[in-house]
């Protein structure tokens, strides 16, 4: 994997992938993903239910990376550049670091994708001198748990918030900047 240090506005590459912005052209397929069984059950809706609603949640969600400079990326395929789902970090207000997130179409499931881009994304939070990451699941998302453990996360306890049910705990404590 690629050691280069990266701004959070730009793409970062790995083996198979490339997570580079979200811009309207996601817009189908980011509907398609937000309306996905695993996305609701585990994520909960983010009122994404028309075309003009995914728009919307790119805006927001690069809106949030100009104000915190990290944010969410989209996944693609390298080669085909078929998109495979979004990876990236967010602010969750409760930490002093933020907090990693993801969530692949159905095709890109069960195929290491997500540790892939999960791992290139705790590779830049490294590379920005960040102490750790924190990462939450639904408690009965055992998929999402299994990835946040093979790339180097530990369970810590429950996260309670009043927007959603409680959440597993997760962190990884990276490594001091050199």
């Amino acid at each position: 994997m690629s050691t280069q240090l990266h701004l959070a506005n730009t793409d970062l590459i790995s083996e198979r992938l490339c997570l580079r912005l979200l811009h309207f052209g996601d817009k189908h397929w980011v509907l398609r993903l937000q309306q996905d069984d695993l996305w609701v059950r585990f994520i909960g809706s983010r009122g994404v239910n028309t075309l003009d609603d995914a728009c919307d949640y790119i805006e927001r969600t690069n809106a949030q990376r100009a104000e915190w400079g990290y944010g969410l990326w989209a996944v693609e395929d390298k080669l085909s550049q078929q998109p495979l789902g979004v990876c990236g970090l967010f602010n969750r207000f409760a930490f002093d670091c933020p907090d990693l997130g993801f969530a692949m179409l159905p095709e890109a499931r069960g195929k290491g994708i997500c540790k892939e881009a999960c791992s290139r994304v705790i590779e830049w939070a490294e590379s920005q001198h960040y102490g750790f990451l924190t990462a939450m699941t639904h408690p009965e998302n055992e998929a999402s748990q299994h990835v946040l453990r093979r790339v180097g996360f530990q369970k810590h306890g429950a996260y309670f918030d009043k927007t959603f049910p409680k959440q597993h705990l997760f962190w990884i404590d990276l490594p001091k900047a050199r």
